[in-house]
């Protein structure tokens, strides 16, 4: 007996993994009705203007498929006064139309297949026979890319289960077979959803659904920079002749909030292979920590002693602080300075004046020309202060940084006497975090607001600057949810580290940066 389900309100539900195989370091994904939460392959889902769609903790959101895909389902109609679209894939946030869609055009009266190319252009085949009520047809979807040429091929295959006649049409089209952003996967309606010409499947069935494909080859030097886990909130240091990168690790699951143990360390003498040191220190090692607070942190280098600076979770009452520990090695054990009962560096009853309640989270550390270091944190506040000698306690009283748009995340640095702090920032009309900074001719200010370094990372509502210079040229480093690993979807709190080239104007300022998935490769 058929299971049937009716679509009589929106579902958003979650993906059970199926299997993944690895091809050119990148990963191929098989699926199907699982995918959205059925788990029956022949059931059938009537639709009748009504959306079903994976959420953000589905694997089949945003999938990599650019080198090829195959898509099969079967597909009945009992309306044939609209297009329909049965199965969309977005596009980009803002784009009227979908990456590829697959449905009923109501001009031909038959099954059509659209797919947007890298320029955005629209390129759509229709096939089989007219379409009749009440009939199934068996659809499949297919598209390769060919190298050399720089483009794609999509098949579109329509076979009528009640005659058994089959048709094919084929389009070629530049670019990959299928764009990979940000978007979502939806059966049942087209996009833009639940605004005009959302395509809407009315009276419809669908069932069999399948998917399968290819993601395109890594480069060498392409972002993310590491591949062998979730990582986030870099914070560089050089040290001789490598550059060491401190981050902290993403272990939260599929669509779940944070969970970050421990920091771990990797180093590179030519910004393109990076080793990997393992874990260097964890939330955990610190007093009366929660274990899965290892938030934003950073490394840095005075009189050969090496100087680790956290943010934690109290693990009684949940507040913040900021601690340090300190090695002998850039690549640890770093050992917590302060032992049970000994104050941490700040404090959040420290910034009582603070409008947001998380205020001392983020520190970021700088050691000036004359040897004076500075402690810089905050969270819709930025506040700074001088560092004692001993590199562990705060001298004099701390102040309040004006900054504009200033949301997280400091970086402090010095080029040709001119101080800068790179910061993320809460612009207006922007949801999600973007980098912006500003520069001072004296490190107390005032300062002046330079504007946006960069736009927002392609998916997440963070991102976290580091800025340094290795071997003559300048880096920016910060994290981006919007890249898969290991045949798993990144997300707000499955982040992974990035790099861009960065350049300076003859005047100081810095070039606006693009977020690249080249990064750094050639």
């Amino acid at each position: 007996m058929k299971k049937y389900l009716s679509l009589g309100k929106s579902f958003l539900m979650a993906w059970a993994f199926v299997g993944t195989t690895t091809l050119n370091a990148q990963v191929s994904i098989k699926g199907g009705w699982i995918d959205f939460g059925i788990q029956n392959s022949d059931t059938i889902i009537s639709m009748d203007c009504k959306e079903f769609v994976t959420s953000n903790r589905t694997r089949l959101f945003y999938v990599d498929y650019r080198e090829s895909f195959d898509i099969s389902m079967s597909m009945r109609f009992n309306t044939l006064l609209t297009e329909q679209a049965f199965l969309c894939k977005e596009g980009v946030n803002g784009e009227m139309f979908a990456d590829l869609t697959i449905g009923f055009d109501p001009g031909t009266e038959q099954i059509f297949a659209e797919i947007k190319d890298e320029k955005g252009k629209l390129h759509r085949v229709v096939a089989g026979d007219r379409v009749k009520k009440g009939v199934w047809n068996e659809v499949k979807v297919g598209a390769v890319y060919h190298k050399k040429r720089h483009e794609s091929t999509l098949t579109l295959t329509v076979k009528n289960e009640l005659t058994g006649k089959m048709e094919s049409a084929s389009v070629t089209y530049p670019g990959y077979a299928l764009r990979y952003n940000v978007s979502r996967w939806i059966v049942g309606r087209g996009f833009p959803g639940g605004f005009p010409n959302s395509l809407q499947v009315r009276r419809g069935d669908i069932k069999g659904i399948a998917f399968s494909g290819v993601g395109k080859e890594r480069v060498v030097g392409q972002n993310p920079i590491f591949t062998d886990q979730f990582t986030a909130d870099p914070a560089c240091t050089v040290i001789g002749d490598r550059i060491y990168a401190y981050v902290g690790i993403d272990k939260a699951g599929v669509g779940g909030w944070f969970n970050m143990p421990h920091w771990v360390a990797y180093s590179s003498d030519d910004m393109i292979h990076w080793e990997n040191h393992g874990v260097v220190l964890k939330a955990a090692d610190f007093p009366n920590a929660r274990s899965g607070s290892a938030w934003a942190a950073q490394v840095v280098e005075k009189d050969g002693k090496y100087y680790y600076y956290v943010t934690l979770d109290n693990a009684d009452d949940g507040l913040h602080k900021i601690d340090v520990a300190v090695s002998d090695s850039p690549t640890g054990p770093f050992i917590p300075v302060h032992k049970e009962g000994e104050s941490p560096i700040v404090t959040d009853d420290m910034t009582p004046d603070s409008h947001r309640s998380n205020a001392d989270i983020d520190p970021t550390v700088f050691i000036d020309d004359d040897g004076q270091a500075y402690i810089a944190w905050g969270n819709g506040d930025c506040y700074m202060a001088k560092l004692k000698p001993n590199m562990t306690e705060i001298e004099g009283e701390h102040w309040h940084v004006g900054l504009r748009n200033y949301s997280e995340g400091p970086w402090l640095f010095k080029r040709k006497g001119i101080y800068y702090n790179v910061y993320a920032a809460d612009a207006p009309g922007v949801q999600s975090e973007q980098i912006a900074y500003s520069t001072a001719t004296d490190i107390r200010g005032p300062w002046t607001y330079r504007g946006l370094l960069t736009g927002s990372a392609k998916y997440g509502f963070t991102i976290h600057p580091s800025v340094n210079e290795f071997k003559g040229k300048w880096y920016f480093f910060y994290h981006d949810g919007s890249y898969m690993l290991n045949g798993e979807p990144g997300g707000d709190c499955r982040r992974q580290v990035c790099v861009e080239e960065l350049r300076f104007n003859p005047d100081g300022t810095i070039k606006h940066i693009t977020l690249t998935e080249k990064g750094l490769s050639r």
